[in-house]
């Protein structure tokens, strides 16, 4: 999107998709209004020669390009975008090949580079409003986080739970954090309530501050004000690194080659197995991730304590193995 914005400087860029998800571009640079695709109409032009409402063809009618993710799918959905006068309709295929080792991004960049459009914006980035940095403040100040404070973000869950680290080993990461005084912040959302439970069952009482389905903009504002940032190959691993924010990110079935999160200072924990990395389909009926199971506490301690020493110039007791 950032290349659609700097190919077209000037333009007015409509996204259509899923709100929640769109607003932390909404009238933060890359957009200058969103539409959801759930809306009245957006289903007939899934169908051929459906008749979709005169008013949202009328809208169809008003822009010159369009361009559509996850486009391998949306053949008839192109079509119709043409027959209402869309002059030039792109379909970006959204993930490589099975097999591939392109980085997802660059895998949708170079599609781009194909119809004309300048490959720019290989790192993604995003930029909170104004009321976004205000929820960060009001936050932090109601739990008594200072400015300077150490803290850590930590976030549980994933889009699988094929690429969950086990919620026992963020419990024994929770405990050793808070016992040497670092502030931490844990974000769940509405996917992650099993692995919510299994970390709340094993963390000790008041191992961080509970946070759960807060708006994404407010959500990358405070990370933006968090130290480091911990958690599984997710979109909010991601939107961390995106935000700025030092991120820790915990790899196991997945290539990191391709998803790994582009950010100003990313540190990888790869789980090691023979079978690395899985297709989709070995993921999901893989019983037991061995691969995360041999990211130790210990190594994903050492890395935030290194950027501890960095951000606040003193060293950090050891993890006790025991806990």
């Amino acid at each position: 999107i950032a290349a659609l914005r700097h190919g077209h400087s000037g333009s007015f860029i409509e996204l259509w998709g899923y709100p929640d998800i769109l607003r932390l571009v909404e009238g933060r640079f890359y957009a200058d209004a969103i539409a959801s695709i759930n809306r009245a109409g957006i289903s007939q032009l899934y169908s051929e020669r459906a008749a979709a409402p005169d008013g949202l063809i009328g809208r169809i009618k008003t822009f010159d390009l369009a361009v559509l993710f996850g486009g391998e799918l949306q053949e008839t959905f192109a079509a119709n975008l043409r027959r209402h006068g869309v002059r030039d309709v792109y379909r970006i295929s959204t993930f490589p090949a099975e097999g591939g080792r392109t980085h997802v991004i660059d895998h949708q960049l170079s599609q781009l580079s194909d119809m004309g459009i300048p490959a720019a914006g290989g790192m993604p980035e995003i930029f909170p409003g104004p009321e976004d940095e205000r929820y960060a403040q009001r936050f932090l100040e109601a739990h008594q986080i200072e400015p300077d404070t150490f803290t850590v973000a930590m976030h549980i869950g994933s889009g699988s739970r094929k690429k969950a680290w086990p919620p026992d080993r963020f419990a024994q990461l929770a405990q050793a954090l808070v016992t040497r005084g670092i502030r931490l912040i844990v974000l769940t959302g509405p996917a992650d309530t099993e692995l919510e439970r299994g970390y709340r069952e094993r963390a000790p009482s008041g191992a961080g501050i509970m946070l759960t389905g807060h708006p994404l903009p407010e959500l990358a504002a405070l990370l933006k004000r968090c130290s480091v940032f911990v958690g599984n190959d997710s979109g909010m691993t991601h939107l961390a690194a995106a935000s700025g924010t030092p991120v820790v990110a915990l790899f196991g079935p997945t290539d990191p080659r391709v998803w790994r999160p582009r950010g100003k200072d990313v540190t990888l924990i790869c789980g090691s197995a023979e079978c690395l990395p899985c297709s989709r389909d070995k993921m999901q009926s893989c019983a037991r991730q061995k691969c995360l199971e041999n990211i130790t506490v210990e190594e994903v301690y050492r890395a935030i304590v290194r950027r501890c020493w960095q951000v606040v110039g003193k060293a950090v007791a050891p993890v006790d193995k025991a806990c």
